[in-house]
């Protein structure tokens, strides 16, 4: 399959600061003089800014096509590393993560749009698990090189290494993206009745997925306050403790695509739900660091098992049609989720009980579970 060859070297070289920055960005924000308020809103700003565009996106990439909303991406993406490379204050923080949000949206949604056009329902998942594979391998070797930088004590200043090697990654992915990426975008024509019986099953899938994010992201701004509190203070210990998950982020999700394929996504979707509940709800009785790394291990696990079957849904419930617009929305649904979620995970942490967060979204999973198994239907294979 050319199309999607051709995808994924400009993807792995464009994901090179995205698991590093999301570390890093309150570092170095602190660094540049920001107090913590405005760290909140670069992440706010983000979010928002996302979810706004995301629809938006998605019908433009329907008319102007998935090749072009890619170059979008990458050049938004450019535009980004050059900045936090000159950053010098806050302002210039806050401009890169607004341009980075443009970037994410276009890249994310014009992606999972390109990759639906070019399967089809016997490997659907399996692609899906092949380009988050290049994405996760770009995202560990860029973070690789940031922290290898980082920790060296021989640059004086060390974003200004890092964020170069980042532009130059995302230069090269645009020249890969202009010469080997093709054009999936196909001429789409349906009848209203066959749309309007589409959309009841999609967005009872969306509005069902935009839950599940919500319920995924309650830990999100605990996750690290915790693990400084129980496990350990030490940034570079911290950042060992992912290591092992990010592994099999860059070997298993093709595999395990794969398996949603053979076996059935909603299928995979329960199974992955209630691990991770079980997982998660271990987190608070987890102490030792090693034990720790363990737990990341099997949560990692489950994640992987059910996110190509969650995407690959998408396109087979509207049957392949707008693909653009479809993603779009299932993106805006997942994007007000997260943001729902860690603000009541963060309450309950603060002003509740520190372990409660990590109960709820245990809880929660099966309740999602139960609907997902009652709700959604899927094609016979």
């Amino acid at each position: 399959m050319s199309e999607l060859k051709a995808l994924k070297k400009p993807l792995y070289f464009i994901s090179f600061p995205s698991a590093f920055l999301s570390f890093i960005l309150p570092i170095y924000a602190l660094e540049l003089g920001s107090t913590p308020i405005e760290i909140g809103i670069l992440y706010s700003i983000f979010s928002l800014l996302a979810i706004l565009m995301r629809p938006i996106v998605g019908k433009w990439i329907d008319k102007k096509g998935r090749k072009n909303g890619l170059l979008i991406a990458f050049g938004f993406y450019i535009t980004t590393s050059l900045i936090f490379l000159i950053s010098r204050n806050y302002k210039y923080l806050f401009a890169a993560r607004i341009l980075q949000s443009i970037a994410n949206s276009f890249l994310i949604i014009s992606l999972d749009a390109m990759v639906s056009d070019i399967s089809n329902l016997e490997n659907k998942g399996k692609n899906f698990g092949i380009i988050s594979q290049y994405r996760n391998r770009g995202a560990f070797v860029g973070s690789t090189i940031g922290f290898i930088i980082f920790f060296n004590g021989a640059f004086d200043n060390p974003f200004a290494y890092i964020f170069g090697i980042y532009l130059l990654a995302a230069t090269y992915a645009l020249f890969l993206g202009i010469r080997d990426i093709k054009e999936t975008l196909r001429v789409q024509s349906i009848t209203v009745n066959k749309e309007e019986n589409i959309k009841k099953e999609f967005y009872k899938y969306i509005l069902i997925m935009g839950i599940l994010a919500g319920i995924e992201s309650i830990i999100t701004p605990v996750f690290m306050l915790y693990l400084k509190e129980n496990i350990t203070s030490n940034l570079m210990l911290i950042s060992f403790i992912f290591i092992p998950g990010a592994i099999l982020s860059i070997t298993l999700p093709a595999k395990l695509g794969k398996l949603a394929d053979n076996f059935g996504r909603k299928k995979l979707m329960i199974v992955g739900l209630l691990l991770q509940s079980l997982f998660i709800a271990m987190i608070p009785i987890t102490k030792g660091y090693y034990t720790f790394m363990i737990l990341d291990i099997f949560i990692t696990m489950s994640q992987l098992l059910m996110s190509p079957a969650i995407k690959a849904l998408v396109s087979e419930i509207t049957g392949g049609i707008f693909n653009g617009k479809a993603y779009g929305i299932y993106h805006l649904s997942v994007g007000i989720g997260g943001i729902i979620g860690p603000l009541l995970g963060g309450y309950i942490y603060q002003n509740i009980n520190k372990n409660f967060p990590f109960y709820l979204q245990g809880i929660a999973l099966i309740i999602i579970s139960i609907i997902i198994i009652f709700s959604v239907k899927e094609k016979n294979r």
